[in-house]
């Protein structure tokens, strides 16, 4: 008997063996084999695949040196975006935000951003809130800021917390302030550790506790933050604790 393939089965066939061999260009990447990433992907980009081109962009922008080259991860980057690929949309903001490999154009940015927002996109909804603040592409709004970085935030954006932690402190809404700081500094973003400990340490919004400074200020210490480091040598001097305490003065001055 004659077998017989039927056409929706040999192209879904086709499909899983295309996913596949893409998956694989993409481990390839992420094992930091590029020239051999490059081989596998190049053809699937070629022919219309948003993933693999894509990815074949983040092998012109950020692979090794002989490979780099911003015009072109640009060019990739945009056939993706335009089939609506939500990394390359952000990416796409990117260059335009640094003139990388394309004339520099914040609105162009803004743009992007936000096709790649309205996918959820967590670090172009980050980006937005950033826009909007400071005015870059767009006029500024601190509302509209507050939205893009709270939404980012509940994506965990370490940066979005501490930005909207900072633009509540400025405004002296202390609760909100402690929230997102707290929240940062879970995430672990050492500024925003700093900033928790010195409210500890100080007693704003909450009651002054300096076990919890203590305990913050050795965490940003840690991260490398020299404002840290300075203050956590402080109460460990506090403590009689002489020793550590020039030790961390000493990575302040080196760091």
């Amino acid at each position: 008997m004659k077998r017989v393939i039927y056409p929706t089965l040999f192209l879904s066939i086709f499909l899983v063996a295309q996913d596949s061999q893409i998956d694989k260009g993409i481990a390839l990447f992420k094992a930091k084999k590029f020239d051999a990433s490059y081989k596998i992907l190049k053809p699937y980009a070629n022919k219309g695949d948003k993933v693999a081109q894509f990815y074949i962009g983040l092998l012109y922008d950020m692979g090794s040196i002989k490979m780099m080259d911003k015009f072109r991860a640009v060019e990739w980057y945009r056939k993706s975006a335009e089939q609506g690929y939500a990394n390359a949309q952000y990416d796409m903001g990117v260059m335009f935000s640094k003139g990388e490999g394309i004339y520099k154009d914040l609105k162009e940015a803004y743009y992007w951003y936000s096709k790649a927002a309205k996918q959820g996109h967590r670090y172009a909804l980050y980006n937005l809130g950033v826009a909007n603040q400071r005015g870059y592409g767009v006029e500024q709004n601190i509302t509209k800021a507050i939205k893009f970085y709270k939404v980012a935030s509940d994506k965990n954006v370490s940066l979005a917390s501490y930005n909207l932690a900072t633009i509540y402190y400025k405004n002296k809404n202390y609760k909100e302030a402690f929230k997102y700081y707290k929240k940062a500094s879970l995430l672990g973003y050492k500024k925003a550790q700093f900033k928790l400990a010195w409210l500890y340490q100080n007693g704003i919004y909450v009651d002054k506790n300096d076990s919890l400074a203590m305990k913050w200020y050795q965490e940003s210490a840690f991260r490398g933050y020299k404002r840290a480091m300075q203050n956590y040598a402080l109460m460990l001097e506090k403590e009689g604790k002489s020793e550590e305490a020039n030790y961390w003065r000493k990575r302040a001055t080196q760091e």
